[in-house]
């Protein structure tokens, strides 16, 4: 009889692991939070940029891989976040909210054509036991047809950092959001880009 007990308690204890360690699996975050912030068109300056002109944006993301965060691990499946909706919705509605405040009207049917290709968006973390190692790049190519010429630049970021233990995904996203600040900036206050507008 107390045999029979201690198998049903085994059992319903090994029962409660197995479930207590799915929901775990379950509730393990999938993505991360991108949110670029640029308040650098606040200024009444910078509200006139781009006074009585017109263009249109598109956004290409042209990655073979749609993750953001990649976390590896010797002899392990790797480790993905990808950002809360597309990449490519995220730097298209930022830099139309940006362009909008310097005074730029956004129009399908504008002469001037604005064309966004994320070329490469990832971080990269090679986690050991005891250490990681992390590499960041973001890679935007800009491209400015104002009907008579095209402009092309390239804009980049890179990064490395390494740590202790294993990588903080809160810290990653961070670091993310701040890279990708960063670039978004560039763009919207890059001279050339804007004189090219007429």
């Amino acid at each position: 009889m107390k045999i029979v007990l201690i198998n049903n308690k085994l059992k319903t204890l090994a029962a409660t692991t197995v479930f207590v360690l799915l929901t775990a699996c379950a509730n393990k975050p999938t993505h991360v939070v991108i949110a670029p912030d640029l308040s650098i068109t606040n200024s009444p300056s910078n509200q006139t940029q781009y006074q009585n002109k017109q263009a249109s944006i598109v956004v290409t993301d042209m990655r073979s891989a749609q993750h953001v965060v990649q976390i590896l691990r010797k002899d392990e499946a790797a480790e993905i976040y990808s950002s809360q909706q597309p990449l490519s919705n995220i730097i298209k509605q930022t830099l139309i909210s940006e362009f909008k405040q310097q005074g730029l009207a956004i129009n399908a049917q504008a002469s001037n054509a604005i064309e966004i290709i994320i070329e490469n968006s990832l971080i990269s973390v090679q986690q050991e036991m005891m250490k990681y190692k992390v590499n960041n790049e973001i890679v935007i190519l800009v491209k400015v047809n104002n009907g008579k010429q095209t402009l092309s630049n390239t804009f980049k970021v890179r990064g490395t950092s390494e740590g202790p233990l294993s990588a903080d995904i809160a810290v990653l996203e961070r670091d993310f959001n701040q890279q990708l600040t960063s670039l978004l900036t560039q763009i919207i206050s890059n001279v050339e880009i804007r004189s090219f507008i007429k």
